[in-house]
């Protein structure tokens, strides 16, 4: 057992996925794709199948069962009588092989073509797998949704990350982690993911208490707060993203937009965020446009469009003196140009 790691540290050790332990609980949980390291001090057990078998306590006496079967069997003086799910001289985990003849762990993070009866030799184990329509053999918690039967993916029913059966045929993950949300199709994403993905509206609102809060558009897809672009959405759920560091504001047209465009940018009537270089005409209001003033690439205003001035001051479209001075040209009264 490590106590007082980091969370930095704790998150490589999951990313690492090491496979010499037999076992890693975090805080006296098993470690899967879907744990979150805690930002305080994290205390981790670090279980090994083939060393340091001794399951004693100082000053205790150990129990067989530890010592040589690793709690995952009975010890007979010479032998484990391991429990379902469990073979071996020391109750490892079980084993399934695919078509080329490699054999993994059940628990392994691999998903590779096998026979389903390769596949069902992990029914009865700590780790179930089940087959999807494509003839893989993947993990109870993998994070995506697969096309599967119904029986397959109730063989994760008893793991500790249960799937359910969607419409669409799909098998997902029951419930996504902390501060994910599930799309319409059962694949669990990030709530800080920058793209939008159709997902149910209380699938979005999982993320209202995340650092990185999302919204529902009217399209039915569930957006990030920091998206560019101006979607259509109620006001209470533009509102959702008055907390985050890139809130947003309903527009009259009922589009909800950033606040505020970054740097060098400016907003159209449907407020999507433009960049001043953007070389072609944008519906804008002139307060928009001017904001690129003092950028590299000025633009004007011509009707109800914002333009980039041209590389030539002196073009045709610039055959005023407003559009020339809004371009930082100079006027020529006699000869009606800007230079």
């Amino acid at each position: 057992t490590v106590s007082d790691i980091p969370q930095g540290v704790c998150d490589k050790v999951i990313d690492v996925n090491w496979q010499m332990p037999a076992a890693i609980l975090l805080d006296g949980v098993a470690v899967d794709d879907n744990t979150v390291c805690g930002e305080g001090n994290n205390e981790m057990l670090f279980v090994f199948a083939n060393d340091l078998k001794s399951g004693a306590v100082a000053g205790e006496t150990p129990d067989p069962n530890e010592e040589h079967c690793w709690g995952h069997g009975t010890w007979d003086g010479t032998s484990c009588f391991c429990e379902p799910g469990w073979s071996g001289d020391d109750c490892s985990m079980t084993q399934f092989c695919d078509k080329s003849g490699t054999c993994y762990d059940c628990d392994a993070n691999v998903s590779d073509l096998v026979d389903a009866a390769e596949c069902s030799k992990c029914d009865d184990s700590r780790s179930p797998r089940f087959m999807i329509t494509a003839g893989y053999c993947v993990r109870c918690s993998d994070s995506d949704a697969w096309s599967a039967t119904a029986d397959e993916c109730a063989k994760c029913d008893k793991s500790s990350t249960p799937r359910k059966m969607l419409d669409n045929g799909y098998c997902a993950l029951a419930d996504c982690g902390t501060n994910q949300f599930q799309n319409a199709d059962g694949g669990c994403y990030s709530c800080n993911d920058s793209y939008p993905t159709s997902a149910l509206e209380d699938e979005c609102a999982k993320c209202d208490k995340s650092g990185t809060p999302r919204f529902m558009g009217s399209d039915g897809s569930c957006y990030s707060c920091s998206d560019s672009y101006g979607v259509s959405a109620t006001a209470e759920e533009c509102a959702k993203c008055d907390k985050s560091s890139t809130p947003r504001v309903l527009l009259e047209n009922g589009y909800c937009a950033l606040e505020s465009c970054g740097a060098n940018q400016f907003q159209d009537t449907n407020g999507y965020c433009w960049g001043c270089s953007y070389s072609y005409g944008v519906s804008a209001t002139a307060e928009e446009c001017a904001k690129c003033d003092k950028s590299g690439t000025p633009r004007y205003m011509n009707g109800s469009s914002c333009y980039k001035c041209p590389t030539s001051l002196s073009s045709s479209v610039l055959n005023t003196q407003e559009k020339c001075q809004s371009c930082r040209g100079t006027w020529d009264g006699k000869t009606q140009k800007c230079s």
